[in-house]
């Protein structure tokens, strides 16, 4: 009874081993296949999930509005120089396309607060001038209001109708002054304002003392160029 006990036994164990081999050789294909196959087929599953979760993802649109249309912050209508600085308002970042009397003349970009500016050469006369505002997606805006400048750096004229000459002799003694100058120009006879009509037109009355009477007389046109004369009367009763 013992003998067959004894024979049971180192059959079981026989067996064990056996099953202790197979299940070691198993593990070891195992892992032969997380090495050979598993980390492949492990990247392709992390770039499929990828794929998936950036096709969930909303889809961008290209920028298809157009930027305001610049505003300028050059505020004068005339100048004496030939030469002005052009200041204004766009889309921050954005190319500012400036035109002067139909022509593009410049392309300068907005600053990250909006703000371009530039110098700009005028022409003799009325200067036209407008800008647009292409923004990064290569939208156009519509063209500004147009800013016109007048260049003239000729002083203005100024012509008296009486007195006639710079010295003159009058007897009464209360006369007015007569003459023509430039309209829109600021007129200002012994330091006073004087209304200058619509076609350039004045006439300003003057107490005169008996003897010789100084007055000047003082014209600025728009663009700032000025014009002074001197005139004599002498008033004899």
């Amino acid at each position: 009874m013992k003998r067959k006990f004894s024979r049971l036994t180192r059959k079981q164990e026989s067996k064990s081993i056996k099953l202790a081999f197979f299940y070691g050789f198993l593990t070891f294909l195992l892992a032969l296949g997380v090495v050979f196959f598993g980390i492949p087929l492990l990247i392709k599953l992390a770039v499929f999930l990828g794929n998936v979760r950036s096709s969930s993802l909303p889809v961008e649109t290209q920028d298809q509005v157009p930027p305001s249309p610049p505003i300028f912050t050059t505020n004068f209508e005339a100048t004496s120089s030939s030469r002005m600085t052009l200041a204004g308002y766009a889309e921050p970042g954005s190319s500012v396309l400036i035109s002067l009397n139909g022509l593009q003349k410049e392309e300068i970009v907005a600053d990250s607060e909006g703000l371009f500016k530039t110098e700009m050469n005028l022409s003799q006369g009325a200067n036209k001038i407008e800008a647009m505002a292409k923004d990064q997606a290569g939208n156009e805006s519509a063209p500004s209001n147009q800013l016109e400048i007048t260049f003239d750096n000729e002083p203005p004229e100024l012509e008296l109708t009486f007195p006639e000459e710079e010295r003159a002799t009058v007897h009464e003694e209360k006369i007015n002054l007569t003459g023509n100058t430039e309209p829109e120009a600021t007129l200002s006879i012994n330091e006073k304002l004087v209304i200058i009509g619509r076609e350039g037109n004045f006439e300003y009355p003057i107490s005169l003392k008996e003897g010789d009477n100084e007055i000047s007389l003082n014209v600025e046109d728009r663009a700032g160029n000025k014009t002074e004369k001197m005139v004599t009367i002498n008033y004899s009763p």
